[in-house]
């Protein structure tokens, strides 16, 4: 009995699910996948939903027939039926059985917290734990990011403090990046870390109603615009030695924190500012685009192939490989005592 696809399962998981919509590559992966039953992200997201509904409903009807520690018995059955719908099923990354791990495990936090005075920082640690625990049994990157954004808060530090934690904790997810995986499942973890944590980052150390005059500021204010441009521009270099997403998506926000953070720098209007940048930002754009046009470091902004369909390619590879090929036979082409036209022999054959 499995607890969770091998590492070589989730990786064809993972590929099935890219290519969903190819039949050929589907039928070549399917023995490899070793049974396991996934779905794509809409049908995901309707089946979390729906398993929602039903811990929602498994909570109401322990509610109903014993009211002392109803909810330990309604989280220990959710947990119960996820685990049975993974191990007996085989669904993983199906969404109904997430949202039945999370809600049990999130239930139990609760009962828990509820025997902790309901103070505000066991409560927060309570919840990171539930969906550490779910993000680490279900490999979700999401459930692990959640866990992360809740356990910061629950330390209790300064708004200052709790940013540049947040900073340190995507700088250290994007060390971990450079390490290669043998889960795609984990690589995601840390790149939802190091997409998230710099905007939670700039959100809590930007926690204020007024709009600071940078102009007249200490420099102890320049540290929340600072901090997400330093970021942006190790994220960039590491994107681009690295050929990753991740790193790149998060300059590109981390930017746009520190943008909005100076949006009152120059004292123009809105109009002024929108045009002045988009100007700005297309000139760059194009300026990169016919750099880019000629590979420099292995990087381009050319087509790489004429074929667009990478499932076609893959199911064609697919279909070479299982259709049984017989070895050919060369025809000969000399025959010593008879041959065809040209040949050395007599046999009539000219």
């Amino acid at each position: 009995m499995k607890l969770r696809p091998t590492p070589s399962e989730e990786r064809w998981l993972t590929l099935a699910r890219r290519f969903r919509r190819s039949a050929r590559v589907a039928a070549l992966v399917e023995e490899d996948t070793g049974g396991w039953r996934t779905a794509n992200l809409p049908s995901r997201c309707a089946l979390f939903v729906l398993g929602l509904i039903a811990a929602g409903m498994i909570g109401v009807i322990a509610e109903q027939l014993g009211p002392k520690g109803a909810l330990v018995a309604a989280g220990l059955v959710s947990i119960a039926v996820a685990e049975w719908l993974i191990l007996a099923r085989r669904h993983f990354w199906s969404g109904i059985e997430e949202a039945l791990e999370v809600a049990g495990l999130t239930m139990l936090a609760f009962e828990c917290w509820s025997h902790a005075d309901w103070s505000a920082a066991a409560g927060a640690r309570f919840a990171g734990a539930a969906f550490a625990i779910a993000g680490l049994r279900l490999l979700n990157p999401l459930f692990t990011t959640l866990a992360v954004l809740v356990l910061v808060p629950a330390l209790d530090v300064p708004a200052s403090t709790a940013g540049l934690l947040c900073y340190g904790i995507a700088l250290a997810a994007l060390i971990a990046g450079g390490h290669r995986f043998r889960r795609p499942s984990h690589d995601l973890m840390l790149d939802w870390l190091v997409i998230v944590m710099p905007v939670a980052g700039y959100l809590w150390s930007a926690s204020r109603t007024a709009t600071t005059d940078y102009l007249h500021a200490g420099a102890s204010a320049w540290l929340v615009p600072v901090s997400p441009l330093v970021f942006a521009v190790i994220a960039l270099a590491t994107g681009l030695q690295r050929r990753t997403h991740a790193p790149i998506v998060a300059f590109m926000l981390c930017v746009a924190c520190t943008a909005y953070e100076l949006r009152g720098l120059t004292g123009l209007s809105l109009e002024a500012r929108m045009i002045l940048w988009g100007c700005v930002l297309l000139c760059a754009s194009i300026a990169l685009e016919r750099y880019l046009r000629v590979t420099r470091g292995g990087i381009t902004s050319r087509q790489l192939r004429e074929e667009g369909d990478s499932a076609g390619i893959l199911g064609m590879a697919g279909s070479v490989v299982l259709t049984p090929q017989s070895s050919p036979q060369a025809a000969p082409t000399f025959e010593g005592s008879g041959g065809r036209f040209g040949g050395g022999g007599a046999s009539g054959e000219f």
